[in-house]
């Protein structure tokens, strides 16, 4: 019996002899490309933290990403929401809420891919939709989000952006000098802050992948 599709040695890819052609089965989902930063307690004076670049050693808690920079070989997303969110705890540690005032306050985000800027701003501008919400009052008890904690309140990009496996992602937060402030003194937080970039869209997979 003539095979009707032939499976190639890639994944998801199959050769149909009827036709002389390859085709890619692809399966789509909408996820997001993720990565996590630790704004160190420290002065914050004219500092620059780097997303995607440092993620050996990270596990899927922190960053989905394989190598720094790319998306996985095969993978193509349409990014439709970019949010910033402040990670309630490093582990045992809680930082202090006046930490997350300044770093909000005071940080600017720009993200690219390859030389082709996507957006840039301050970071109260890139609500993530995540984070818990309500109250407590148990002492010393810190929960915040930037925005409301509800993915219908994050603004999504009025044109998708197309990221491709061979696209280098670039994602900076900097903490800039604002010279302009009379008297003006840059951040200093007392304990390490975690902040994780989601960049949310539709990923198209290489299927069996």
């Amino acid at each position: 019996m003539n095979q009707i599709a032939i499976p190639t040695n890639k994944p998801g890819e199959v050769y149909i002899p009827a036709l002389g052609k390859t085709f890619q089965q692809i399966e789509l989902r909408e996820d997001d490309v993720y990565d996590t930063i630790l704004i160190t307690a420290a002065s914050q004076a004219n500092l620059t933290y780097t997303f995607w670049r440092d993620v050996q050693n990270k596990d899927l808690q922190d960053c989905n990403l394989p190598n720094p920079s790319r998306i996985q070989s095969g993978d193509e997303v349409a990014i439709f929401r970019i949010g910033v969110h402040p990670r309630e705890a490093v582990g045992n540690t809680l930082p202090v809420f006046n930490d997350y005032r300044k770093v909000v306050a005071a940080a600017h985000l720009e993200v690219i891919f390859n030389r082709r800027p996507i957006t840039s701003g301050p970071i109260i501008k890139y609500p993530s939709g995540l984070g818990i919400g309500g109250f407590s009052d148990e002492t010393g008890a810190t929960a915040v989000s930037i925005g409301v904690p509800s993915v219908a309140a994050a603004p999504t990009l009025f044109v998708p952006q197309q990221l491709k496996d061979d696209d280098d992602v670039k994602s900076k937060l900097r903490f800039l000098a604002a010279d302009w402030i009379s008297g003006y003194v840059a951040p200093v937080t007392a304990n390490t802050v975690r902040m994780t970039l989601f960049l949310h869209g539709v990923m198209k997979n290489p299927l069996g992948k």
